[in-house]
């Protein structure tokens, strides 16, 4: 019953602010040597591919966990939400970060 009570982190980005944390959290990571150039790189300069990668890297730390990452699209007045990201980066979704109990 006490596990129940307990409080779970959840954050929420919108699409600019999501790609920051990616940019702050992922920018310093020795794993993949083009990330590290991000750090300095203006948004729009990202490449799709890039910003899928950090996304499904985030997605694995924050799932290894216990949490999740879901975005959220909002399409002819019906609210989406999405697993994974299975082309070219969203546009204009809201990220929902649900961090595991630790």
């Amino acid at each position: 019953m006490e596990g129940e009570n307990e409080k779970q982190t959840v954050i929420t980005l919108n699409d600019e602010s999501f790609k920051h944390y990616l940019i702050e959290r992922y920018g310093s990571y020795a794993e993949n040597s083009s990330w590290t150039r991000i750090k300095n790189a203006s948004q729009d300069l990202i490449s799709h591919e890039t910003w899928v990668q950090l996304y499904n890297r985030a997605k694995h730390d924050i799932t290894q966990k216990g949490g999740s990452l879901i975005g959220y699209e909002l399409v002819n007045n019906i609210l989406l939400s999405h697993d994974g990201i299975n082309s070219d980066w969203p546009m204009n979704w809201m990220w929902v970060m649900r961090f595991g109990r630790n």
